[in-house]
């Protein structure tokens, strides 16, 4: 709308107020996008420094953050490279139908085949992009809760650079607190703190772009009665809902609170429910899958999702955000506004599913996605509204959320910094023949393979091919099978019978056995020193 200074203004003059106001508000999103370019600046040195240093027979694979984990991700790439649209699980050799999960992964495969460019360069694009945009919601979302411009940089850079006090107790020898053995889950959880997300694993912090978004448009959309915002809110939530499916649903619960509590017009209730109508049919197929489907519940038997995080740890990993968070609550229950209902409901069903029985129970480390942005907020109006006004000296006023960021950003100096030193560690690297060896098996038709989990980690995400026994979480009957993968791999079983009865296409060979090759399966189609493949038929 045009103000009544812009209509006595001559039509060029009204053209420079409009340029003016565009330049601000470019200007008002430089800072997230120049955030986030440091973030991802940051958070490649590792990788970088890893590739660069790798000595002559070693190729770097990619990954130091839950590098297992981020290896089987990989492989769901390959399955959307390869042109699927649904996951089927490559690391055991069950049978199961497939299922239309871990979407982010196959749709960033097809990415990958559309662009041509290797799974592992779209892996880490993917991080980059998510430092950009995880920045921009995240500045989205604190403008949302904050106005005061000072307490929203504090929110936004704390957002992005800190971390918990998990370095002191890896540095304390995880000590035992109340008969619990504590843990730096904040080292340990990428999905804690923006900073991790990034670092480690892209679908954590897109995971959090789409939070951001989301929440940022769903409120508005419930505050103006707009029923587009209410549709761009819900392609955001089915966004997160392809990588977690279920965070709307703890999403959809704060905001059903909210509103209760503070309700809006009709439009603002029919905005909201428009907003978590897009996401819930992939939200009731994705439980459907969980229970029906013999490969995901075979998967969530194996997880240890079900169990909450130990509390000492939990609070110490989150102890920086906590502390001024806490300082926030007191005004936020003076306010009792929609946002501050929202952001309150958040936190006390998040503690809900962690600690009490429900229906959610079986994934309950799987919510935390985002947490950073309710705290973050919290203890930005913590810090602004009830900290720093109590203090007289205007130096210390400006020193204190400098310093606090500072201090809370040691651990995520710690986690670039570290594995700097651990670089060339086997579990980080492979050597040249066993790399030239999984493409080998890339180029051949696919089938079943009989490796030990060391080398099947790695087999799905550089072929085609179905590992008998690859990874902890995914392999049912992981332990069995690596005990028996070892018998048969060093003459203690025998390989023809166990070859012909599970169907193996292919069967690989490492020095590390120590034992010799079995001579049954006479010549290796490839054959190195100390990496061989057989093929059978």
């Amino acid at each position: 709308m045009k103000t009544m200074a812009d209509t006595t203004l001559p039509p060029g003059e009204r053209a420079g107020v409009r340029g003016e106001e565009s330049n601000s508000a470019l200007a008002e999103w430089r800072l997230p996008l120049l955030t986030g370019l440091a973030l991802a600046v940051v958070t490649a040195i590792p990788y970088l420094y890893a590739y660069a240093v790798q000595p002559s027979g070693h190729v770097f694979v990619g990954f130091f953050y839950l590098w297992d984990d981020a290896t089987t991700y990989l492989a769901k790439m390959r399955e959307g490279w390869e042109g699927a649209w649904a996951w089927e699980n490559r690391y055991t050799t069950e049978q199961s139908p497939p299922a239309y999960l871990f979407m982010f992964w196959i749709v960033l495969g097809h990415l990958a085949a559309v662009t041509h460019l290797p799974l592992i360069l779209a892996f880490h694009l993917a991080r980059v992009l998510g430092a950009l945009a995880l920045m921009a919601g995240a500045w989205l979302f604190i403008c949302h809760f904050i106005q005061d411009r000072a307490a929203r940089i504090f929110a936004l850079f704390f957002l992005a650079f800190g971390l918990g006090l998990g370095l002191a107790i890896w540095a304390l020898g995880h000590p035992v607190v109340f008969g619990n053995q504590t843990e730096g889950l904040d080292l340990r959880m990428p999905e804690l703190s923006a900073f991790y997300s990034v670092l480690a694993l892209p679908h954590f912090a897109w995971s959090g772009v789409f939070a951001a978004f989301g929440v940022a448009l769903t409120l508005k959309a419930i505050q103006r009665g707009s029923l587009t915002l209410g549709l761009l809110a819900g392609l955001a939530w089915l966004g997160q809902a392809s990588i977690h499916p279920q965070m709307p649903i703890l999403m959809g619960g704060a905001t059903a609170l909210a509103l209760f509590l503070r309700p809006a017009r009709p439009r603002g209730w029919a905005a909201a429910a428009l907003a978590f109508a897009v996401p819930a049919p992939y939200v009731l197929y994705s439980y459907l899958a969980f229970v029906g489907n013999p490969q995901v519940e075979r998967w969530t038997f194996h997880s240890k999702n079900a169990v909450a995080p130990e509390t000492i740890s939990l609070l110490m990993a989150l102890a920086p955000q906590l502390l001024l968070a806490v300082a926030g609550l007191p005004g936020a229950f003076r306010r009792r506004s929609r946002e501050d209902l929202f952001l309150l409901a958040w936190l006390v069903l998040l503690a809900a599913i962690l600690y009490l029985p429900n229906p959610a129970g079986d994934l309950r480390r799987r919510f935390f996605d985002g947490l950073y942005l309710p705290l973050a907020v919290l203890a930005a109006r913590g810090l602004y509204d009830a900290i720093l006004p109590r203090l007289r000296s205007l130096r210390a006023r400006r020193l204190i959320p400098f310093s606090y960021v500072a201090f809370a950003a040691i651990g995520s100096a710690f986690l670039v910094l570290a594995p700097l030193a651990v670089a060339g560690q086997p579990q980080y690297t492979v050597t040249t023949a066993e790399y030239d060896g999984l493409n080998w098996l890339g180029s051949k038709p696919s089938g079943r393979v009989l490796a030990m989990p060391g080398v099947g980690l790695y087999i799905p995400a550089y072929s085609s091919d179905t590992v008998y026994v690859g990874h902890y979480d995914e392999t049912f009957d992981y332990i069995n099978k690596t005990q028996t993968a070892l018998r048969v791999l060093t003459g203690q079983a025998d390989i023809e019978q166990f070859v012909s009865e599970n169907q193996i296409r292919y069967v690989v060979w490492t020095s590390d056995l120590q034992s010799p090759p079995p001579a049954a399966l006479g010549p290796p189609a490839y054959d190195t020193p100390n990496f061989k493949i057989w093929k059978i038929f």
